[in-house]
Parts: structure tokens; sequence; C-alpha cells
């Protein structure tokens, strides 16, 4: 299993499993957040399709503390008609996260786990600047 981690302004998944999202890929923001999706794109395994994935995300200050999650919620792991068999399938998870007043010039990680798993790069993070003046 693999997954790309990243962080929108905004953004829907609609009923075809398409996301849709303005502001991709910001790296910094002030102070407190404005409301934001972190976007997962998780790639399963033939073999893992008809089986369902716990997923949740936690954010970390740098010093690895949590200030922050999403709600666990289920990723469902469907072969539609048009992928080959054998083939990996990519299954598309947004989480809207509210506000967050979060400490000025400090990092801060969305770091997703997936059935229980987490990996170095299941990551997406960012920089708080000065709140808006």
């Amino acid at each position: 299993m693999r997954a790309i981690v990243l962080l929108a302004h905004s953004g829907h998944l609609d009923k075809s499993g398409t996301v849709h999202a303005l502001g991709l890929g910001w790296t910094t923001s002030p102070t407190p957040t404005a409301q934001h999706v972190l976007i997962v794109f998780v790639e399963v395994q033939w073999s893992e399709l008809g089986t369902s994935f716990p997923i949740r995300a936690e954010l970390v200050d740098s010093d690895g503390n949590q200030v922050a999650h999403t709600e666990e919620n289920v990723i469902n792991a469907r072969r539609h008609p048009v992928h080959p068999a054998g083939a990996p399938v990519t299954i598309p998870f947004i989480a809207t996260i509210p506000p967050l007043k979060l400490s000025s010039g400090e990092r801060y990680q969305w770091r997703v786990s997936i059935a229980g798993e987490m990996h170095e790069d299941w990551l997406a993070g960012f920089t708080v600047t000065a709140g808006d003046t």
C-alpha cells in the first residue's frame, strides 16, 4: 500500500471518485489556519480489493506532540470495470479540517495512518506564520 498526502485550501470528492481541489500544495499558513482539506490518494494492490481500511490523520508539532486529529473513517478498496486485472487501484480520500489556532513560527505535519500503519512519507507539512493583520 502507498499513499500520497496533499493539502489544499478547499476541495471535494465527486460521485465518480474524482478529487476537485483549489489552492493545492500550500506549505505556509497564518494562525489561525483557515478551514482546509487533507487529500489522500491510497494505492492498494489487486490482492487488497474487497477490503475496507480505517484511515485517520493526526496533526503533530515539531516535537511530535499531537495537536489535532481527524475522526477515523473507512476507505473501501473496490475494483471498477475499467481496471485491468492485477493492476493496483488508487482510492481518493478527503478530510475537511476546521480552522486551527496554532503557534506562529512552528512547523506542523499531518501524518496519515491506514489500517494502523503509518509511513514516514505519508505526511504533509506546513509552517505557521504570524496571524492575519
